[in-house]
């Protein structure tokens, strides 16, 4: 085994997709302890990452790729050069794909460690090999999945709560945006997430948006926040303008969108209530109650134990198809969450009962 004192730097191939890379986290501190200073941690990530760990101290570079580039300065072949010129001793790959093991065998990483799966094994020197039924993977938390990557490099047990950090200027940028919106100490504020970058069938009706925010502002003296992304600013200004309530404001005409302001509207934020997306684990990993609203994924991969979490679904034979769109074209997983349900749950973290945080299945919802 490589010892402690010999490794000179050690890479961290992140996922792509925000939510996965938030649930990495644990995986990311673990792997600091178990290589302090002056080990050099490069974090190998999207471009739009970098502003989602900023903040947090573990990298000491960050070296940003796009995937689909094969010229400039993110591209591949930009990759391929950095990784040959540091000759890493070892080379974590926490995404699964063909893709960035070729990278890392191109990249002549000494040691290039992850998942045997999607015809990789080859390329890797240290395999991790899935738990398996009936030739498919038994799902399991992501955390976990995260955790045993570190763990394959001598990393000790670690805590599965997830971490992030919003800059001083994050917070700054929030207050100015809030307090534009009218905000700024006039109650608690209800983050509702509108996402859909990985397809409609995550996506909640925006009916249900609208239904959801009447009550709030009906029933409570709660604020609520609209998050969108850049691709969704349409949904949040056409929730703001059809509820039309000054206590409902929505992100979508800010100049810029990026995760920066996420994180900084997320934390001002005392409750959220988001689709199993990007913010939602965000949230989850500032310490923020989350009320989340699975679809086609099976709620057990963003299981956390650390996270303060009401799960909300509805128990169908095709509950985690993963699928971008229904393929049964009913969307019964994200339909039969009626607002009426998601209130409830909000309700119960809004008004200080005493709160179970557990799983709560809408199994007989629309019946």
């Amino acid at each position: 085994m490589t010892t402690t004192q010999a490794v000179k730097t050690v890479g961290l191939f992140l996922p792509n997709w925000v939510g996965d890379a938030v649930m990495a986290t644990p995986a990311i501190r673990a792997i600091r302890r178990r290589f302090p200073r002056p080990t050099t941690l490069v974090g190998i990530m999207r471009p739009k990452m970098v502003e989602l760990f900023a903040g947090t101290e573990w990298f000491d570079e960050i070296w940003p790729w796009e995937p689909t580039l094969l010229t400039g300065p993110h591209s591949q072949t930009k990759l391929v050069q950095k990784l040959r010129g540091r000759q890493l001793e070892i080379l974590v790959l926490f995404t699964n794909s063909l893709r960035t093991a070729l990278l890392a065998f191109l990249g002549r990483a000494r040691r290039r460690v992850g998942y045997a799966r999607d015809a990789r094994s080859l390329l890797l020197t240290d395999k991790i090999y899935p738990r398996t039924e009936a030739g498919r993977i038994v799902p399991e938390p992501m955390v976990w999945t995260y955790l045993a990557l570190a763990e394959a490099i001598g990393c000790p047990p670690e805590s599965p709560h997830l971490e992030l950090a919003v800059t001083p200027q994050e917070k700054r940028l929030a207050a100015e945006v809030l307090a534009k919106l009218g905000f700024l100490g006039n109650g608690p504020i209800l983050g509702l997430v509108y996402a859909g970058a990985q397809g409609p069938a995550r996506r909640w009706p925006v009916e249900y948006y609208l239904e959801l925010a009447r009550m709030v502002v009906r029933a409570t003296t709660w604020q609520v926040l609209i998050i969108v992304g850049p691709d969704e600013r349409s949904i949040g200004r056409q929730i703001e303008a059809e509820v039309s309530h000054p206590r409902v404001r929505s992100v979508a005409d800010l100049p810029s969108l990026g995760l920066g302001l996420a994180k900084a509207c997320l934390e001002a934020c005392q409750v959220v209530i988001s689709p199993d997306s990007g913010p939602r684990h965000i949230a989850a990993a500032l310490g923020k109650p989350v009320i989340t609203l699975y679809g086609p994924t099976d709620p057990i991969w963003g299981a956390n134990p650390t996270v303060r979490t009401i799960d909300l679904f509805v128990e169908l034979p095709c509950l985690g198809c993963l699928e971008a769109v229904c393929p049964l074209g009913h969307h019964k997983c994200m339909r039969e969450l009626k607002p009426s349900l998601v209130f409830g749950a909000f309700q119960q973290v809004a008004e200080g009962f005493p709160c179970q945080w557990a799983t709560f299945r809408a199994v007989d919802a629309g019946h």
